[in-house]
């Protein structure tokens, strides 16, 4: 079968395929695009402000290893050699911010790569000789059509349980479902993600997360994937409901997430531009914050008790929580400020409910929390918001909930005034002059002084230099000096 590209998207149209193929008949090789540039084409992803910043090629009749070495001289790019014994490689061309990755047709032809690959939405194929079309070989442009996730084959699996993921985090990216077949399939060889490094496992569920993931969240929940990757979930399937929660634990983990996402559409924009932005390559904060979802009660089964009145109680869970990140996080090879990140939501969780438990706080309460939750505070209250809506057991008054619902809102919107008039603020004394003034080095007691000098600042209970100096002074000897 073959379609017609969109205008503006031809891969002749864009320079560095033209030097490219340029380059391969030159060295005598037979060189395919295939796989997400020309799916991406055909969905009409690519325009004057969207270009494509990864290319996938396929070599036939010569060593893609080889070829991908010489594009690399001649394009001034930089050579990454992936694996030279399964020939494959990539270049990396930082002024054109593309990657371009070379493989061998497997079997030495493109007809029997293509039935290499993982889905027939990836299996779509372009050449120079009939450069206004996409060949089509296993049905994938009907796919792309109905947006269904189809395998090639059982096989997929098998070669590369990761693909169990990728199926999820396509369907996820595409707004697509996952055929019958293909979910029996991932159903059937999800356990071998036990064997895939941690690294990739990462850049596909963080890639799934940062798209609206409610439906593949329960999907894999449904499946045992999520126990998989993360084995602290297991015993949240023990903890039954209570008076709060209409739901068992673990079903109620995996409902935050949609929670989440309703909630999206009713935050303001600067919420969602902060939330867009990376911790890490490849993390945003809002995909890092659905994983705090997942796991933000992962310290109840070991907390659990029930009281002689029937009363279900977790205490201390935010903190073992918190604990039991910084292990998944080891195990999940996570950048520090990721595991950082995550980490602190987790643990903090409950301090946007706790803030309001025995009515409205105080301003000087409320630009504490502020402080002492800094950046973070727009995403824990995006899981304040999401753990809330998926509690709604009998013991939760609806008049109740709308109330706190109400005040949240009103905090989360009010830290943006904050923040505007933080960043106005001049601190009176920097940490050199504070070191100097008290004669110490540098160390955890600076930035502690420095943070309680800015609280005493913000509530202008120090107003010059001078009250600052007295303060400082007063509070290390009473606090510090022995």
């Amino acid at each position: 079968m073959l379609a017609v590209l969109p205008k503006g998207t031809n891969p002749l149209d864009h320079t560095v395929n033209q030097r490219v193929l340029a380059l391969s008949e030159t060295c005598g090789v037979n060189l395919y695009i295939v796989g997400g540039y020309l799916r991406d084409a055909l969905l009409g992803r690519f325009n004057a402000h969207s270009k494509p910043k990864d290319i996938d090629y396929a070599v036939a009749d010569g060593s893609a290893f080889d070829f991908a070495k010489r594009v690399a001289d001649e394009l001034h790019g930089h050579f990454v050699p992936l694996d030279e014994s399964s020939d494959t490689a990539r270049v990396v061309l930082t002024d054109e911010a593309v990657s371009m990755d070379f493989a061998g047709c497997v079997g030495g032809s493109i007809e029997t790569d293509v039935l290499r690959r993982d889905f027939t939405i990836n299996a779509l194929v372009w050449n120079s000789r009939e450069p206004n079309t996409v060949t089509d070989l296993v049905g994938g442009i009907e796919d792309l059509k109905s947006l269904t996730i189809r395998a090639i084959s059982e096989n997929t699996f098998v070669e590369d349980p990761l693909r169990v993921l990728r199926a999820y985090r396509f369907a996820a990216s595409l707004g697509a479902k996952i055929e019958p077949e293909t979910f029996a399939w991932v159903n059937k060889h999800a356990n071998g993600l036990k064997s895939v490094a941690a690294e990739r496992i990462n850049l596909e569920l963080f890639t799934a997360l940062s798209h609206s993931a409610s439906e593949i969240v329960m999907s894999m929940g449904a499946a045992g994937i999520l126990e998989i990757i993360f084995p602290e979930l297991i015993e949240t399937r023990k903890v039954t409901t209570n008076s709060f929660h209409h739901l068992g634990l673990f079903e109620h983990s995996l409902e935050t997430i949609p929670q989440l996402e309703k909630r999206l559409k009713l935050v303001p924009d600067w919420v969602l531009a902060g939330a867009s932005k990376e911790l890490s390559y490849g993390v945003s904060r809002l995909s890092a914050t659905k994983v705090a979802c997942i796991l933000h009660d992962i310290g109840k089964p070991a907390t659990w008790a029930i009281n002689e009145d029937g009363r279900h109680t977790f205490y201390a869970h935010d903190s073992l929580g918190a604990e039991m990140c910084e292990v998944v996080a080891d195990r999940m090879k996570w950048s520090r400020p990721v595991e950082r990140f995550i980490t602190k939501l987790v643990k903090w969780h409950l301090r946007p409910g706790a803030l309001f438990h025995q009515g409205p706080p105080t301003e000087k309460a409320v630009r504490r929390f502020y402080r002492s939750v800094g950046e973070d505070v727009p995403e824990l209250m995006l899981l304040a918001f999401a753990d809330f809506g998926a509690t709604c057991g009998p013991g939760l008054l609806e008049e109740n909930r709308i109330a706190l619902e109400k005040n949240w809102i009103e905090l989360l919107e009010n830290y943006s005034v904050y923040l505007n008039e933080d960043r106005q603020r001049t601190r009176l004394i920097d940490g050199n002059r504070l070191m100097k003034l008290l004669s110490i080095p540098a160390g955890p007691i600076i930035g502690e002084i420095l943070s309680a000098l800015d609280e005493a600042q913000e509530f202008k209970e120090v107003r010059n230099v001078s009250e600052a100096e007295a303060f400082v002074k007063n509070l290390y000897r009473e606090k510090y000096f022995k």
